[in-house]
């Protein structure tokens, strides 16, 4: 006790003398929550009913509200990847959810390798978690999701743990890439979706929005209109029903407290990293679109979420010794059906509409039959995959001797749908020749999305407020509502400011690494340069925190 009334005095005295030193951290956060816009924590705010979330991180930390992408294939895959290596897809490889590899000739999913076994094989960089690993072996790094992918391209390689959540099992799991928790099966016995049946979920606050919108998406089961009902546990869609509703996201944080016990991260000098994917809300806003009663209620109960976390690591861990990072792997578009009828009831236009993949493949094979001859066979087509952005091509069955003839056929027949903004072949993006209709920062994400052996031979972005595909709203593109999100970053050594210059999720990883004593050896993102509060702030954090 005598020390603790000594230490201020000393602080003071030191202040004006020498800058303030900042604390390495014990225990690293990043939690990502999944199809989070930039915009929600202020346009959601008069909805929270706590300031011990968002708002605390906005109070006692570093608040960065003008934080984008560079990048323009804003998915999933490719943000998670992004987000704790601190490269574009351009060095990650992970340029889709999906893709195929033109050397190999193997097409699959970005979190399996070519056995099928989930892991981080497709990332070509280290994450964050690698690199601790590599300096200190003791170090623990953690993944959770609900989505493997989100889990599995945050923690990395090294991860000593990694874990999603297997929907078609019922249960959470890992695979062979990583080492077996040994509270795997205590996690599902405590931590399962039959815990949630029967329940019922209803917003816990007071809105402003209407509670059901024309061109909204239906609840599994049910209706666009609260209340929504878990389905029966026999019904197919039971588990989907349980997943796209706030239950899940109350399962992931129940599991990731957990977590944090049974490992005891943060307890040592050895520093740990947890990655935490939040996927519930980008089931969610799939089908009931960002501006949706459904989406608010969403970021109401996420705001207690992480109100409850922030208390357990300045219970467990102390603020002294933790870092948080909220943050999201995408934003996402308004549905074009909404956004178009409320332009025509202010007698305004707004081109806007939605694109199916069956289109372009059309498209495509008419342009390439006229060219060279018709297909033999049900079903053939001259285009192999399209996994977006990218189109694969079918070369067995085209003129690999007239490549460039080809590439043309295909990139003038997608551009001619109405709702293509962009369509650019990948020979095109690798000798830097922009085209004239796509502007220089547009052509930059485009650029820093293309990995040469990955992305398809053609690559396609709708227009601004088109969107593809048959989900009520979605993303993917290089325009600003799907480049959008925030960066929030508390804790022991980050002092308490709010920045509106911009920055790049991308520069997340340096500046933990320098928290942590670490530096990547090339990357995209930049150093923040965030400080360490004050010592006498400090002091009072730590004591607040203990």
């Amino acid at each position: 006790m005598r020390a603790v009334l000594v230490i201020p005095v000393l602080l003071l005295g030191l202040a004006g003398a020498a800058s303030a030193q900042r604390i390495r951290p014990r225990l690293v956060v990043v939690v990502s929550f999944d199809q989070f816009r930039g915009d929600y924590p202020t346009k959601f705010a008069g909805a929270f009913t706590t300031a011990g979330g968002f708002r605390r991180i906005v109070a006692e930390g570093a608040n960065f509200t003008s934080c984008y992408y560079d990048h323009a294939n804003n998915i999933t895959g490719p943000g998670h990847a992004t987000l704790l290596t601190g490269c574009y897809p351009a060095r990650t490889g992970i340029v889709g959810n999906d893709f195929c590899d033109l050397l190999s000739g193997w097409c699959g999913y970005c979190a399996q390798d070519t056995a099928g076994i989930h892991s981080a094989a497709n990332l070509q960089v280290p994450t964050l978690g690698d690199l601790l690993r590599r300096s200190e072996p003791k170090s623990k790094v953690v993944g959770i999701a609900i989505k493997d992918r989100a889990a599995i391209l945050m923690a990395g390689k090294s991860a000593t743990s990694c874990i999603w959540y297997d929907a078609a099992a019922r249960r959470w799991t890992s695979s062979a890439a990583y080492p077996q928790p040994p509270w795997l099966s205590q996690l599902n016995a405590k931590h399962s979706v039959d815990r949630y049946i029967g329940a019922v979920w209803k917003p816990i606050a007071k809105s402003i929005l209407p509670d059901s919108v024309d061109g909204e998406g239906a609840f599994p089961g049910g209706s666009n209109a609260f209340p929504h009902r878990i389905l029966d546990p026999a019904h197919p869609k039971f588990v989907a029903s349980v997943l796209i509703s706030p239950f899940s996201m109350e399962m992931l944080f129940d599991a990731t407290r957990t977590v944090i016990e049974r490992e005891k991260l943060g307890r040592d000098d050895a520093p740990d990293i947890l990655c935490v994917g939040v996927s519930t809300t980008d089931y969610a806003g799939h089908v009931f679109g960002p501006d949706s009663r459904e989406i608010e209620d969403m970021f109401v109960r996420a705001d207690r979420h992480i109100e409850q976390l922030i208390n357990l690591l300045d219970r467990t861990v102390g603020r002294r010794y933790y870092v948080l990072a909220v943050t999201s792997d995408h934003g996402v578009a308004p549905i074009p059906e909404i956004l178009k009828r409320q332009a025509e009831q202010q007698r305004a236009v707004i081109d806007a509409g939605r694109i199916r993949e069956a289109e372009i493949k059309l498209r495509i094979d008419s342009a390439l039959t006229r060219a060279y001859g018709q297909l033999n066979g049900t079903g053939a087509s001259y285009v192999r995959e399209i996994h977006e952005p990218s189109i694969y091509l079918n070369w067995n069955l085209l003129p690999a001797d007239q490549r460039r003839e080809v590439i043309g056929h295909v990139v003038r027949s997608v551009a001619a749908h109405p709702g293509i903004g962009i369509a650019v072949d990948s020979d095109s993006i690798a000798s830097a020749g922009r085209p004239v209709n796509i502007d220089e920062n547009t052509w930059r994400y485009i650029r820093n999305s293309t990995y040469h052996g990955r992305t398809g031979d053609v690559v396609m972005y709708p227009k601004q407020y088109w969107i593809i595909g048959g989900n009520a709203a979605s993303h993917g593109t290089p325009y600003d509502y799907d480049r959008w999100v925030p960066m929030m970053i508390l804790g022991g050594s980050v002092a308490k400011f709010t920045d509106s210059g911009p920055i790049a999720p991308v520069d997340l990883a340096p500046s933990l690494a320098t928290m942590l004593g670490l530096r990547f050896n090339a990357v995209d993102g930049r150093d923040l340069g965030i400080p360490p509060p004050p010592p006498i702030l400090q002091y009072k954090r730590w004591e607040r925190g203990r």
